[in-house]
């Protein structure tokens, strides 16, 4: 029989009843290999092996073969040769004394882990004064410790013989871990330990603080985390103050103004606001006032808004405040920088109320927490340093996984292996294998059982151990891979009122022009305010759209940027290149209420069609098909939500028509005058001239503003007022983007508008004649192009045609003439020529074409001014009929 087939038939609990050893319900007994007072080997039936605890043995650690080898005192031949005939003694079958369970009720085991935490804990309180490094932390941080239940864990609780008896326990409740090679892992050693008790002030867990690790990890809890430091509220309580950690705690603990005065209790960090902190809290009838003071530092600002927020829907009757402390600052360390302690006090008394608000204008703050992804458990045997040589400490094995692991295909876990052992001197295994191949890591494991004389199942152990560590290394790989959502800055109460106060002032439009080109925008001044106006309407239901249109190096995507900088970095997306399907692969809402900035259509030409759906449907959807595990097809439908904002640049307006017919067009300032305004900059930006310091002011300004500002439905109750001139091309789509503009300008002035509700309750804000008016002004030129057949480029050459002909009294001109005085590319001019002769706004009068060219006249001089004129003035009897509309009903309602 082989050796193998032995250790399988063969099991340890047999050999040790053959010896007349009778394990306890725990599976420890005495060890017969020397003088035992208290149990300390212990068997593992699963694998079956057992391992000697005491010092004073050299039994080790072995299997069923080994502990033979040391009872009959013989070598490993011999003891095989006995397993063989324990095997036939009474057909394989020997009388083994039933080994069961104790049954324990959930009670008696309440009361045993109660016991032994007080233990344990009182061994730690003793161990701390006689620690130096201990105090010396303690007393660094500025804690006296003798005011506290504080105890010190130094890790020698389990060894000293007279505490064997509490080793099983200790396992059990998660402060001793056994070692596979033997030994245990010690619950946050080094740490000073605080107790954590339950609402009858009986201690239920423990929390460690590391003395000696600042960075990896220095927070220890116990398994199933309960308790609360440093004990549950006094029913009769009237104003607790919480705290981010027990220390924060005990700093003001041990403060006689504070504790006479408030009660305090510790939260488990900045999101350890847990279920039974709440039950607490709720049970102090006599709660007036919660007090939250949590660190200075923009997780504690986010998480005292939370916090606040949770709170008043649990207690809406009690006062919520907050103690601001200085920046990037907790409790323990604003005691430990002042010498006078009674800081903290003078802190809480200029403690300020949280305000909630419901309206519009003053809406409830919210904080956007960035989703943290679960990690998968980390094992600290496993050493990472070097990706590419991963080390896993297998108490007698050390195995080296040379070339690290890949992260793609999840499904399978190929590796390169070199074991070694570390006691035996034998030249170390290499293997490649894939540990999810059952049959590669069965031969792995019995060559190493083989070459290194070992039990298989121990063997098997470590592998299993090694896999799962790598598991647990690859998904943190992965999730470190992923990109991390933009985190949005919270506003201080002061950013806040600042941004509200500019949006109430008056004539804010002419502000915020004003201030937008003192952000570094020269000229464009329309254009700009149009722009920042469509940005800001990413926020409502109907966002609008616009396309920056001008000739190469005109300034488009200068304009297109400078504007976006306003608006704040998690709200918009700038794209420079995108493929046909890339849209679909965002998460589903991933796009809602974003900005996309496409820097040149050019370069997103083939996702034109998506766009266009996300603009006009606010959604996108693709139905794809897939094969399942099994290999049979079925359809998934991948969708996308909106709605967007798109802004682009281009020079070919044309192309883009579908596109362009849904937004707002702005033709970039292509004069002299901006020219010489854009090089004047350029200049006073090289000598150092410009105020960068109040360009960048200005734009976190309106970046608070934007977060302000809040989505609102918007009623226009002179809609029916408002029609297109005739000569508008296109009137469905103009009239849609003109009345959303509107909405837009009233939107921007919400915290000027009543807000009201409707019969359903939804709160709404009106549109004003003087939101219109504004509307018009700034859509003038919009709506002149609107109307105008002719591209603006064309239109602009035609325009400046007219003036150098009036100007030098000629009636016709030749293209040859033109070219030399504007300095136009000929391809350029022929086109120009080109489409206004076909659309007849140039008539050829003569034609030497192989003299000196063809001659050509204009055929109407006054044609746009009548165009513009015309639709001027159908606005302004539109304007009129408002705004004596609104003066009617102003009169009435008085």
């Amino acid at each position: 029989m082989e050796i193998k087939e032995i250790k399988q038939q063969l099991s340890l609990l047999e050999v040790v009843v053959h010896y007349g050893l009778y394990p306890d319900a725990h599976y420890r007994l005495h060890c017969p290999f020397h003088a035992d007072k208290t149990p300390s080997l212990q068997l593992y039936p699963k694998t079956g092996t057992y391992c000697c605890f005491s010092s004073n043995c050299n039994a080790g650690t072995g299997d069923a073969i080994q502990f033979i080898q040391l009872m009959e005192k013989c070598n490993k031949h011999e003891a095989l040769i006995k397993a063989q005939g324990l095997l036939t003694v009474a057909g394989a079958t020997l009388p083994v004394k039933p080994v069961t369970a104790p049954v324990v009720n959930a009670e008696e085991e309440v009361l045993e882990q109660e016991a032994l935490l007080l233990k344990v804990f009182n061994f730690y309180k003793k161990a701390l004064p006689l620690t130096k490094k201990a105090v010396e932390y303690l007393e660094g941080r500025g804690i006296t410790y003798p005011l506290h239940e504080i105890g010190y864990n130094s890790g020698g609780l389990h060894v000293e013989s007279k505490n064997h008896y509490l080793v099983s326990s200790m396992v059990k409740y998660g402060l001793l871990k056994p070692r596979p090679a033997g030994g245990y892992n010690v619950w946050a050693k080094d740490c000073v330990i605080f107790p954590l008790r339950n609402g009858d002030n009986k201690i239920v867990s423990f929390y460690g603080r590391s003395i000696s690790n600042d960075s990896d990890q220095r927070h220890f809890y116990l398994m199933g985390r309960s308790g609360l430091y440093p004990g549950y509220p006094q029913g009769s309580a009237t104003r607790l103050i919480l705290t981010e950690s027990m220390i924060d705690a005990a700093s003001l603990l041990q403060q006689p103004e504070i504790s006479m005065e408030y009660s305090v209790l510790a939260l488990y960090g900045t999101n350890g606001l847990t279920e039974e902190h709440q039950q607490a809290i709720m049970s102090c009838s006599g709660l007036v006032e919660i007090i939250l003071m949590l660190d200075g530092d923009a997780a504690g600002q986010a998480a005292t808004v939370k916090h606040a927020q949770t709170l008043a829907g649990l207690l809406p009757h009690l006062l919520i405040s907050t103690v601001a402390l200085p920046a990037d600052e907790d409790i323990n360390s604003v005691l430990q920088t002042h010498d006078d302690s009674r800081i903290l006090a003078a802190l809480i008394d200029q403690r300020q109320p949280v305000s909630f608000f419901s309206s519009i204008e003053e809406k409830k703050l919210t904080v956007v927490m960035p989703t943290v992804p679960v990690s998968a458990p980390s094992d600290n045997r496993l050493n990472t340093v070097n990706a590419e040589l991963l080390i896993y400490d297998g108490g007698l094995l050390q195995l080296t996984v040379l070339g690290g692991i890949k992260v793609t295909g999840l499904d399978r876990m190929r590796v390169t292996l070199k074991v070694a052992h570390l006691q035996k001197q034998l030249l170390p295994l290499r293997h490649n294998l894939d540990l999810y191949n059952h049959g590669h890591t069965e031969q792995l494991i019995s060559k190493i059982a083989e070459l290194f004389d070992m039990s298989m199942q121990v063997v098997a152990g470590v592998i299993g151990q090694l896999t799962s560590a790598l598991e647990g290394y690859r998904v943190q790989r992965i999730e470190s891979l992923q990109p991390r959502a933009a985190v949005r800055p919270e506003l201080t109460a002061a950013q806040r009122q600042a941004a509200i106060n500019y949006l109430r002032q008056e004539n804010l439009l002419q502000q915020t022009n004003a201030d937008i080109g003192k952000s570094g925008i020269v000229g464009e001044a329309v254009n700009r305010l149009i722009a920042y106006l469509v940005y800001s309407s990413r926020k409502q239901a109907t966002p609008l759209h616009v396309m920056f249109l001008g000739a190469s190096a005109s300034g488009k995507t200068y304009l297109q940027e400078k504007v976006s900088s306003l608006i704040p970095a998690e709200d918009k997306i700038e794209i420079t290149q995108i493929t046909e399907n890339a849209f679909y692969y965002f998460k589903q809402e991933e796009l809602k209420h974003k900005l996309l900035l496409i820097e040149d259509l050019d370069g997103a030409e083939s996702s034109l069609y998506p766009l266009r759906e996300l603009q006009s449907k606010k959604r996108i959807s693709k139905t794809v098909t897939l094969k399942d595990s099994k290999g049979n097809l079925k359809t998934v439908t991948v969708t996308v939500e909106g709605p967007v904002s798109v802004s682009g640049c281009t020079t070919r307006e044309k192309l883009y028509e579908d596109n362009a017919n849904r937004c707002l067009l702005l033709y970039v300032d292509s004069s002299k005058e901006q020219d010489k305004a854009i090089m004047d900059y350029q200049t006073r930006l090289s000598a150092g001239v410009i105020n960068h310091s109040g360009e960048h002011a200005i734009k976190a300004l309106y970046r608070n503003i934007q977060q302000v500002l809040q989505p609102v439905q918007v009623v226009n109750p002179y809609a029916h007022y408002i029609q297109l001139p005739e000569q508008i091309f296109k009137p469905r789509r103009t009239m849609t983007l003109l009345l959303s503009f509107i909405e837009t300008v009233t939107f921007y002035h919400q915290y000027q508008r009543e807000v009201k509700r409707d019969g359903q309750g939804q709160s709404y804000i009106v549109s004003t004649p003087a939101d219109i008016t504004a509307a018009f002004q700034l859509l003038k030129e919009v709506l002149f192009s609107k109307g105008d057949e002719l591209a603006n480029a064309t239109r602009n050459f035609l325009e400046q045609l007219k003036v150098y002909l009036q100007q030098h009294g000629q009636e016709s001109f030749t293209p040859q003439q033109i070219r030399q005085q504007f300095r136009l590319h000929p391809r350029s001019l022929q086109r120009y020529i080109r489409e206004l002769h076909q659309y007849g706004y140039l008539r050829q009068v003569t034609g030497y074409k192989h003299r000196k060219g063809f001659e050509y006249s204009i055929a109407d001089n006054g044609e746009y001014h009548q165009l513009t004129s015309e639709i001027d003035a159908q606005l302004q009897v539109i304007l009129s009929k408002i705004t004596a509309t609104a003066s009617t009903a102003t009169v009435v309602r008085q």
